[in-house]
């Protein structure tokens, strides 16, 4: 894939220590998302028959292969952004050599791309012919100037490019040549090597040894966004200058308030929301929106307008049950928190085994996250503000991925203390902390937990 000689020996002696590392294939890695963009030059789309929609869809197609291959690994692939050359190629392309193609496209990505699609590869499909397949530069996906690679897309396969790209991606996650005991699901040729049956036990240990170092990968713990939706009648959307929108024109035809035109039908006032019935605003007082809870209030119509007022509540601090107040909408008390979690026979612990575990400082006790790499201890005074701690816990309940449960038992109290851990590398994840104590719980007389102080 043109690598030189000396990246091949380099990769040989890497191999050759894995006897010598950690054995990653235990691990059970995170979940990453790789935003890529892919570009095609003028000769393939002039091959498409100058049919833009068919080269995006060879785009969707190849980033759907490529995405089936590194969920194995939980590392999704997502397509940012299609460019293709309509008019004329934007960089020179008819070298004899691929590598010059290389050369040329990192430069235009550095000079023009950077600019306007910010992803962590690029790559780009040529109709040509070259003596290798692809090239790819020496950088790792999350490098700003040489996260890019050029290969070939010759005719209509698709899954040769495809797989090409995928071994490209692969390098550029830490991934190396495959060797002759590298082997994937019982085969021996394998993407990193000369073939397409997955990844190889070697690929995974390159990979998670890649991810886990400490800045390598940052850019794959990023959550891609939601894409850009092209303002129009017809996409269920209300948007500026429009009353309504239904839909596509048969959608509309069941429809009895909004035309396909984006306009109330003669005689309606509404078409959607909760204060809206048959095309009609319903009465003043209407209640559109009940409590939820304690701390909770109703909503009622305006009958003035088709949606519900902005949600509302009591103010925080209010008394609740439990002897606990109120606090953003909810009844902030350690025993409703911990049947949420427990069930009903689970019961808040005493305060013993808040001191015991919260001032250890670990994912399983602590009161926050110092930087990126440490636990925070718990004083003893702020102890009941560090991670929730249950007791009477008789079933223990499915929870999500990466969530570990724990139990410290505390002999002279003869307790058994139940909680929940919330590890560091959860953290970029965006993943839910299940066993903090939320803001807003008593930890003493008229005191309450905010921000893990009391």
């Amino acid at each position: 894939c043109g690598l030189t000689n000396d990246e091949t020996v380099e990769q040989m002696a890497q191999h050759e220590n894995m006897a010598r590392t950690p054995d990653f294939t235990d691990l059970y890695p995170h979940q990453m998302y790789m935003e890529i963009a892919l570009v095609f030059d003028n000769s393939r789309y002039l091959f498409s028959n100058s049919n833009l929609t068919q080269v995006i869809n060879d785009a969707i197609l190849l980033t759907s292969i490529m995405d089936s291959y590194f969920q194995d690994i939980r590392l999704r692939i997502h397509l940012f952004s299609v460019e293709v050359w309509t008019d004329k190629d934007r960089i020179r392309v008819n070298f004899t050599k691929i590598e010059q193609v290389l050369s040329q496209f990192l430069v235009y990505r550095t000079s023009v791309l950077n600019t306007r699609v910010p992803v962590d590869w690029v790559h780009l499909y040529l109709k040509r012919t070259f003596s290798d397949l692809l090239a790819q530069s020496g950088g790792h996906a999350c490098s700003r100037f040489y996260a890019g690679s050029v290969s070939v897309f010759p005719d209509v396969n698709i899954l040769a490019p495809a797989t090409w790209s995928t071994h490209v991606l692969g390098h550029s996650v830490g991934m190396l040549h495959d060797e002759a005991y590298c082997q994937c699901k019982g085969r021996y040729s394998c993407i990193m090597g000369t073939g397409r049956y997955g990844f190889s036990n070697c690929s995974y240990a390159d990979y998670f040894a890649h991810i886990y170092r400490a800045s390598s990968a940052r850019c794959l713990t990023n959550l891609p966004g939601l894409g850009y939706v092209v303002k129009r009648c017809g996409n269920k959307i209300v948007e500026e200058n429009e009353e309504c929108d239904c839909g596509s024109t048969e959608e509309c035809e069941e429809d009895g308030c909004c035309q396909p035109d984006c306009k109330f039908k003669e005689g309606a006032n509404c078409s959607t929301g909760l204060c809206c019935h048959k095309c009609q605003f319903r009465p003043s007082g209407y209640m559109c929106r009940v409590e939820e809870n304690e701390c909770d209030l109703a909503e009622y119509c305006n009958g003035t307008s088709a949606f519900c007022p902005s949600d509302t509540y009591k103010q925080d601090g209010t008394p609740c049950k439990y002897e606990a107040h109120c606090f953003k909408q909810s009844c902030q008390s350690r025993y409703m928190q911990c049947q949420k979690i427990f069930g009903l026979d689970a019961k808040d612990a005493p305060h013993q085994c808040y001191d015991a575990v919260n001032v250890i400082g670990d994912q399983y006790g602590n009161c926050g996250i110092i930087g990126v790499r440490e636990y925070k201890k718990c004083p003893k005074e702020r102890s009941l503000c560090g991670r929730l701690q249950c007791i009477n816990v008789e079933t223990l309940p499915d929870m999500p991925d990466h969530t570990i449960l724990i139990s410290t038992h505390l002999h002279k109290e003869n307790l058994m203390c139940w909680g929940i851990g919330y590890h560091l590398a959860m953290v970029p994840m965006g993943l839910p902390d299940l066993g903090v104590i939320n803001d807003g719980t008593s930890c003493g007389k008229e005191r309450v937990c905010f921000n893990r102080n009391c």
